[in-house]
């Protein structure tokens, strides 16, 4: 890692300050790196690592309840969005599979989406929670009520991404089945598909059945991702998802458009989106809408000229605006039609005077043709007379 950019990573295995909520609090490791280039930020401060938090029993538990509902979702009989399998081209090499239980996250705008799309926690899922929670690992005040579940096979990741902001910290991660290094800074480098290295941050091994509490800068700051993973691997994320009236701020809307959360590239657009809060109160998170005004279909070339052709001539083809009275509407859609049929039967008009034109213009050349043709034969029957 240069130096320029951050000082060598610590580890430390001081405890997290004690909270009143918890019966008692577990201590685990703790990180620490400074990013001189955000004014020696502490940019792991917040990251904790906790080793063998559940039983190799409960571990076996929780791998063959997941391994089955990912079977039933391959078969069809788990819908969507409970659960997902990475597809298309940008998937391509990457066949993680998804389980979604308490609050639904819509993984293409990176942020939570509409309630009630997917189920409430299984039972197993509570016996998990309820175990963290009464061990310490985990705060009573922030209860988790979201969990994605990941299975990735050989070669699959997850690309760089730092949480939702509405999320509460910290984000907690079990790690099952095989054990993967999380990376974790906030400057990465691409070193081929799926696969990254943290040039200002670090690599934290997980082993199985260890959890990882993302909190504070290391949660809101720092990104985290996982390489191409060397086997199979299982993650259980626990998060703790905002109130029922929460919405997306006018900004994320605008910016979303409906592109991925995972560095997509930006759509060029011809205008800019406008919101009313009317968009804003009735964004479908579950979906298709964003939010924002639909862009108007783009004309064709004919219908620009058209539209060019009765500009000059005077003719305007906008509607009355809304919030007039019904007799001034319909007069005014009543002299909005009677241009348009105006301007179709001019149109039609210089069509026909135009092929008149052309068709006189034709019977003229033919004439011509004709009567050169006549004085050629007339010629050549005088010549035959001489000889």
């Amino acid at each position: 890692m240069p130096k320029s950019a951050a000082s060598k990573s610590k580890q430390s295995s001081q405890p997290p300050p004690p909270s009143p909520h918890n019966k008692k609090k577990a201590s685990g490791t703790t990180f620490s790196l400074l990013d001189k280039s955000k004014k020696n930020l502490d940019i792991l401060q917040g990251l904790v690592l906790h080793k063998e938090v559940i039983s190799s029993q409960f571990e076996n538990e929780l791998i063959s309840f997941i391994q089955s509902q990912c079977t039933k979702g391959r078969s069809g009989q788990l819908k969507k969005p409970t659960y997902l399998r990475s597809a298309g081209a940008r998937s391509q090499g990457n066949q993680r599979e998804a389980l979604q239980y308490g609050g639904f996250f819509d993984f293409n705008k990176a942020r939570p989406g509409k309630r009630g799309l997917v189920p409430d926690f299984p039972p197993i899922v509570h016996r998990l929670v309820n175990h963290l929670i009464d061990e310490g690992y985990l705060d009573k005040e922030v209860r988790p009520d979201s969990c994605i579940i990941n299975q990735y096979g050989k070669g699959d990741c997850i690309p760089p991404h730092v949480d939702h902001e509405s999320y509460y910290r910290p984000i907690s991660t079990l790690s099952l089945l095989g054990e993967e290094p999380m990376l974790v800074g906030t400057k990465f480098q691409t070193v081929k598909s799926c696969t990254w290295k943290p040039t200002v941050g670090t690599s934290v091994a997980l082993p199985r059945r260890s959890l990882l509490l993302l909190g504070g800068n290391s949660g809101n700051v720092s990104k985290h991702c996982i390489s191409s993973c060397r086997g199979e691997r299982i993650s259980i994320t626990l998060r703790k998802q905002p109130g029922p009236d929460w919405r997306p701020s006018l900004d994320e809307l605008a910016k979303s458009g409906g592109g991925g959360g995972g560095g997509g590239k930006k759509r060029k657009r011809d205008a800019a989106v406008t919101l009313t809060a009317n968009d804003y109160n009735n964004d479908d998170d579950g979906g298709g809408g964003d939010g924002a005004k639909k862009k108007k279909k783009a004309l064709s070339g004919s219908a620009k000229r058209r539209k060019k052709m009765m500009k000059l001539k005077g003719i305007t083809t906008t509607l009355p605006e809304s919030g007039q009275g019904d007799a001034s509407v319909h007069q005014q859609q009543q002299q909005h039609q009677q241009q348009m049929t105006q301007s179709q039967s001019s149109s039609n008009g210089e069509k026909t005077s135009t092929k008149k034109k052309s068709s006189e213009k034709q019977a003229k050349r033919n004439a011509r043709r004709l009567e050169r043709k006549q004085k050629q034969a007339t010629a050549g029957t005088k010549s035959k007379c001489n000889t």
